[in-house]
């Protein structure tokens, strides 16, 4: 990383994010780097490389601090998408509700009552996100994916355990099964082996004769795993 993109801006983690017990400290300071960037043009433009290699640490583990930000209602992210395409252009990140002087002292039960009612209600917003993201019906058979309140229930118990990038994982997919013609799984086996991506950071066309996407595979894979146990 270039010494001249490294900011000199102050940052500020206000009490109510060093006081919240579910966010880890490493996700703390992340608030922070991402405060003192918003300090320049109102938005952090930095993506996950970055902050990285700020760090020394992987990708994943930024992502996992961002999604714990996001999923607690302390920033936005916004994504800028090429035309036409899923492809990704630039992300912004922005402070929800940016922290001013009055916000320093520690919270107070009321404020803690409304942070919990916007944490809860940006919850039940992202499991609806998530819910709807997933295809119905399978194009390809013709058959009902099984969509109901148990995959709610199951999302919202992946997101508690720090399962980040859901909604990255359903588009890379349901993409997959588009480009290789193949059914789309039951939405609750899906939830139950979900794919891993986090050591395929740019996405290519999967050219194996097999014809099954990688979610497919993880799933005969667990199968054949449990066989063994029997």
């Amino acid at each position: 990383m270039k010494e001249d993109n490294k900011k000199s801006y102050y940052a500020i983690i206000p009490a109510n994010v060093r006081y919240d017990k579910s966010l880890t400290p490493n996700a703390k300071l992340l608030y922070g780097e991402i405060t003192a960037l918003c300090n320049e043009k109102g938005y952090c433009w930095a993506r996950n490389n970055y902050f990285a290699e700020l760090y020394k640490v992987s990708k994943v583990s930024i992502s996992k601090w961002i999604n714990q930000l996001k999923r607690n209602g302390y920033i936005n992210i916004e994504m800028e998408y090429r035309e036409n395409s899923k492809e990704i252009l630039n992300r912004y990140l922005r402070i929800v509700n940016y922290p001013s002087k009055e916000n320093f002292n520690t919270p107070s039960k009321e404020k803690l009552k409304d942070n919990n009612t916007t944490i809860n209600n940006t919850m039940n917003n992202t499991i609806e996100k998530i819910y709807k993201l997933y295809p119905a019906k399978c194009s390809i058979r013709g058959t009902s994916t099984g969509k109901s309140q148990k995959c709610k229930d199951k999302i919202k118990l992946l997101l508690k355990k720090d399962n980040d990038n859901l909604i990255e994982i359903i588009n890379r997919y349901i993409k997959e099964c588009m480009e290789s013609k193949t059914w789309v799984m039951n939405f609750k086996t899906f939830l139950n082996n979900l794919p891993d991506y986090s050591e395929q950071e740019d996405p290519e066309e999967d050219n194996n004769d097999s014809g099954m996407c990688e979610a497919e595979k993880e799933y005969f894979r667990n199968l054949e795993k449990e066989k063994l146990n029997v």
